[in-house]
């Protein structure tokens, strides 16, 4: 049964309240390294119901934005976090003409609510600020600590080559921030959308760059002997990829999914200057990895592959730039038993431990012992979108982040009142 406090608290998480709460974050443009604003929003909001805040700045002009509400200190302490940042700033040249999911303008309409962030994280950070809010507004004694951390740079960007910068600093530069610089708990709900499953798994992810090698020379003499183009070996590694990526889903199998491989992009050439043959062109692959995988497991993979073609296309180099670990905890932990005992008592519907495909924070809250679930609001498309959440554009359901909140208040009553060595 829920907590004796739980209805009194539960009445300030109404579909006003987080509605409400989701549009305002919306309406503030937070793309990748221009998070500041979010992060006097959540700071300001929980000041003003008497947490303790924190802009822990992370570089320059990019806070954290922690906020803690101390217990009696003999309980177990519970952290609730997600990233501030939007998958794009909205202004992008490729999104011009795209619906209103794509923009940071929030917009109501019949129980759902678009646009820029209204899945992607801000439905997860909505839900769990109303809901600390009311445990702030009713004054529910505590024994450990609950804290709130909005972070910056958690979306799947990395800087290479010419793209350099803040706007580039993504894959958890907040997170490992935020737990190398003394903020701790004994557990962690990450709030990303989930479609209110639990996920005690996450994927992990490598980028890859294959660079094949041709010789200089004029291009209107390609049969002359000698003459070796560097497009053309880029395109036999892609097609030898290609050939690859299936047999690795299926040896790699996971709590039910198959992890993927993706050529996501192809450099090469001069294209101001097409009389040249190419000399340099590269191939960038997203290899998404399960618990029990390494980065060097998928160097091993792609060398092999290279290897193979040696004779036929000379020397290629690999580099590897992003390494984002995979990551998995015990479905028996607290954290994860009292969400789905939550789950169970509010109706929420399954509670089956499943493993997530994007990259999420949780890996590195995980390995600095944090354990860290992963469970929130959106995750799922309009049923009258007519094709998934990242062509339609983001959008969450009002309904779904009540019930987000309901949930993380359940676990706060029951986490935060256990002693540590319940």
């Amino acid at each position: 049964m829920p907590h004796p406090n739980f209805e009194r608290v539960a009445r300030h998480i109404t579909a006003d309240a987080v509605r409400t709460a989701l549009m305002e974050m919306v309406d503030i443009k937070s793309p990748t390294g221009e998070e500041a604003a979010m992060a006097d929003y959540l700071a300001g909001r929980l000041r003003g119901v008497g947490f303790h805040t924190l802009l822990q700045e992370v570089s320059a002009g990019r806070p954290n934005a922690v906020s803690t509400r101390p217990g009696t200190g003999d309980g177990l302490n519970l952290l609730f976090t997600g990233h501030m940042d939007t998958s794009y700033s909205g202004d992008e040249d490729f999104l011009e003409g795209r619906g209103r999911g794509f923009r940071a303008q929030a917009v109501y309409e019949d129980g759902w609510i678009w646009g820029l962030g209204a899945n992607n994280m801000k439905s997860g950070l909505a839900a769990a600020l109303v809901a600390l809010e009311a445990i702030a507004k009713e004054d529910i004694a505590l024994r450990g600590d609950l804290a709130l951390a909005g972070v910056v740079g958690e979306i799947e960007k990395a800087p290479i080559e010419e793209f350099q910068g803040e706007s580039f600093a993504g894959y958890g530069t907040g997170s490992r921030y935020l737990v190398t610089h003394g903020v701790t708990a004994d557990c962690a709900v990450l709030c990303e959308p989930t479609r209110l499953r639990i996920c005690t798994g996450n994927m992990g992810c490598v980028w890859a760059k294959i660079t094949a090698f041709g010789k200089m020379a004029h291009s209107a003499y390609k049969k002359q002997p000698g003459h070796e183009n560097a497009i053309e070996k880029i395109h036999r590694i892609q097609t030898a990829v290609q050939e690859w990526i299936p047999g690795y889903g299926e040896r790699n199998a996971f709590m039910g999914e198959r992890p993927e491989a993706t050529i996501a992009a192809i450099k090469g050439g001069l294209r101001w200057r097409l009389a040249r043959n190419p000399v340099e062109a590269s191939l960038y692959i997203d290899v998404r990895t399960v618990p029990g995988q390494t980065a060097d497991q998928v160097k091993r993979d792609l060398r092999g592959i290279m290897n193979r073609l040696k004779d036929e296309i000379g020397e290629t180099t690999l580099e590897l730039y992003v390494n984002d670990p995979p990551t998995l905890i015990d479905e028996n932990l607290p954290i994860v038993k009292s969400i789905q005992r939550a789950q169970e008592e509010l109706g929420a519907g399954p509670a089956d431990p499943i493993i997530r495909r994007p990259a999420a924070d949780s890996t590195h809250f995980n390995r600095y012992d944090i354990p860290c679930a992963v469970y929130g609001p959106g995750g799922f498309s309009h049923p009258d979108a007519g094709t998934w959440m990242h062509a339609a554009g983001e959008h969450c359901s009002v309904e779904n982040l009540v019930t987000a909140g309901r949930v993380y208040l359940a676990v706060v009553l029951d986490i935060c009142n256990r002693l540590p060595s319940d």
